[in-house]
């Protein structure tokens, strides 16, 4: 049996990624120029398909970069003037703000230890930092808490991390100004593009503050913008990666979201049963309304490594405690994952 990864990023790649690189040498893809015709089909092609199958409204618009922690810093140089405000409940949560410390933002961080967000403590900023699913600790976001958040903060920026939860963990856009993610988790191909989602209150906030600060370069977001409705990019991008996930998006279109969404709830459903079932096991996230759909967490009364171990010689690949935690594993779900796959590892799971 061939391994299976759910690691939470890298992971396992989406069942027809190894036809579509077979495609795209075929036709010879990857050697064209991003100046010319065919590549802008291409980009033209991925930004309708990605913005029907996430239903993103018009007003939106999307450009490719290289990682959603680059565009953390497109996002604190193009968007923030002064402040931010930064909800934090992990790791990659805290990077953000980390990243606006380090570029003399005044950030203010609201710390949430496995509890759900408060937005009674919240006050307006330039922008509000949101995590949708944090892939360190395996908390969730849902959609009613990012709904009564935007309700009280309308006049903030709302910037939402997506990378470990779109399309598994639904939500409605028009509740945030920006939006963000990578490829190598929900999307399950091979890391090396970031997705950034903006909208006209964006743009209209990145003028404002053209003439006071340095927004950027090459990745600016007035070139960024200026260049995607051309569909091109400032410089020489993943053809490869923008390729692959157009053709992703024909698949997971034709399973449709909704399927997607209802097999992310009963596959998280079985893991979490089987972690509750196991003398050695117990969930990190108790908190129903916050427990994570896509990167399901588990303390262990064994050390880590004995699970990852076992489990890797019948070719599973589990994820260990994000950092240096010894006695936590972490199993993702994404779409990459079929039913079959997540039954075979929990009967692993719970023998061990």
């Amino acid at each position: 049996m061939k391994k299976i990864f759910f690691t939470p990023g890298p992971s396992q790649l989406f069942f027809s990624v190894q036809d579509h690189i077979k495609e795209g040498l075929k036709r010879n893809i990857f050697s064209i120029s991003h100046r010319s015709k065919e590549f802008k089909k291409i980009y033209e092609s991925c930004i309708i398909k990605l913005k029907f199958f996430l239903e993103i409204p018009e007003n939106y618009n999307i450009c490719f970069l290289s990682s959603a922690n680059e565009i953390w810093e497109r996002i604190i140089q193009n968007l923030v003037l002064n402040s931010s405000t930064h909800l934090v409940n992990g790791a990659f949560s805290k990077k953000f703000y980390d990243f606006a410390i380090m570029n003399k933002i005044d950030a203010k961080e609201f710390f949430y230890d496995k509890v759900e967000y408060n937005e009674n403590e919240l006050v307006d900023d330039e922008l509000i930092a949101l995590t949708l699913n944090e892939t360190s600790t395996g908390i969730m976001c849902n959609s009613n808490k990012i709904s009564s958040i935007r309700k009280k903060l309308n006049n903030s920026l709302i910037a939402l991390d997506c990378v470990s939860g779109i399309p598994s963990i639904p939500f409605n856009i028009s509740d945030v100004d920006t939006l963000y993610f990578s490829v190598q988790k929900c999307f399950g191909l091979p890391s090396g593009l970031g997705v950034w989602i903006y909208n006209e209150k964006c743009l209209e906030k990145n003028k404002s503050i053209l003439d006071k600060k340095i927004t950027g370069t090459y990745h600016s977001l007035t070139n960024l913008h200026n260049k995607t409705l051309n569909f091109q990019t400032p410089e020489t991008p993943n053809v490869l990666a923008i390729f692959l996930f157009s053709r992703v998006l024909d698949d997971m279109i034709s399973i449709g979201k909704d399927r997607i969404i209802r097999e992310t709830n009963y596959k998280s459903a079985l893991l979490y049963k089987t972690i509750n079932d196991s003398n050695y096991l117990e969930e990190y996230i108790k908190n129903k309304s916050i427990q994570s759909k896509t990167v399901i967490v588990a303390d262990t009364k064994k050390d880590s490594n004995y699970y990852i171990k076992n489990l890797e010689l019948k070719n599973l690949i589990i994820g260990k405690g994000y950092g240096s935690n010894r006695n936590q594993i972490r199993i993702a779900n994404f779409p990459s994952h079929s039913k079959e796959s997540i039954e075979l590892l929990c009967d692993e799971l719970i023998n061990l």
